[in-house]
Order: C-alpha cells, then sequence, then structure tokens
C-alpha cells in the first residue's frame, strides 16, 4: 500500500490517540440532546401535520436513524479507545463511513456532497494516520 506523502507527526498523533476517547465522549454527550430534541420534535410536528400541512420526510427519519446509529458506534468505541484496541478504532471507523455515505444520500446539491467529502477525507485521513497506534 503506498503512503500518503505528508504524515502527522509522532507527537501530534500520540495526543490524538490519547485524546480521541475525551473527544469521543464529548461528541457523544453533545449528541444526546440532539437525539432527544429530534425525537421530540418528531412527535410534535407528526402529531400536527395534518393540522398546519407538514410532513415528515424521508430524509429526516434517515438523520434520525443515522443519528442513533452513529451514536451506539461512538458508545461502543470508546472503551476500545481507552485501552487502544483495534476494537475501538474499527467502531470509530465504521461510524465515520456511516457518516459518509449519509452525506452523499441526504445532500441538496453538488455543494453540499463536496463538502461532506471534503469533510469525511480529513476526519478518516486522521483516523488513518492513527491506526498504528491501535492492537
Amino acid at each position: 500500500m503506498k503512503k500518503i506523502g505528508y504524515q502527522l507527526p509522532a507527537s501530534a498523533k500520540e495526543t490524538l490517540v490519547k485524546v480521541a476517547p475525551w473527544i469521543t465522549l464529548i461528541i457523544l454527550v453533545l449528541s444526546i440532546p440532539a437525539i432527544l430534541a429530534v425525537f421530540g420534535l418528531g412527535s410534535f410536528v407528526g402529531s400536527m401535520g395534518l393540522a398546519f400541512g407538514v410532513t415528515l420526510g424521508f430524509r429526516y427519519y434517515l438523520g434520525i436513524a443515522v443519528l442513533a446509529v452513529q451514536a451506539v458506534l461512538m458508545a461502543m468505541s470508546i472503551s476500545g479507545l481507552i485501552k487502544r484496541e483495534m476494537k475501538g478504532w474499527r467502531l470509530v471507523y465504521y461510524s465515520s463511513l456511516v457518516s459518509v455515505v449519509y452525506g452523499i444520500i441526504s445532500a441538496y446539491g453538488v455543494g453540499s456532497v463536496i463538502w461532506s467529502l471534503l469533510g469525511s477525507a480529513i476526519g478518516l485521513y486522521i483516523l488513518f494516520q492513527v491506526k498504528s497506534y491501535y492492537k
């Protein structure tokens, strides 16, 4: 496999590996209110939809499902990230793949696809830079 020309310095990789479980935990905690708000908003809009002509579409329900899947994968990865196990790294990788697929499916135009792919590429680049630190 050919390596990418620019590699992060070893000190940066080590720092990323040390803070990864805590960043994952913070993202998970921040996503909990979003999940609860989505379910609350969904039940409100769903019940009032007929009265106001508002209906929830496929993207809304897909967004809920993706957010829930990512939250579960991230929660499952924290223990492995702390112990520097490959299992934790893989779960973060799977969460990233789910995000890529969702970014493509839910895109409203070419620009949003490009931004989604760019953000995913940066995240996956960093993820693969630290892969060797997990056993």
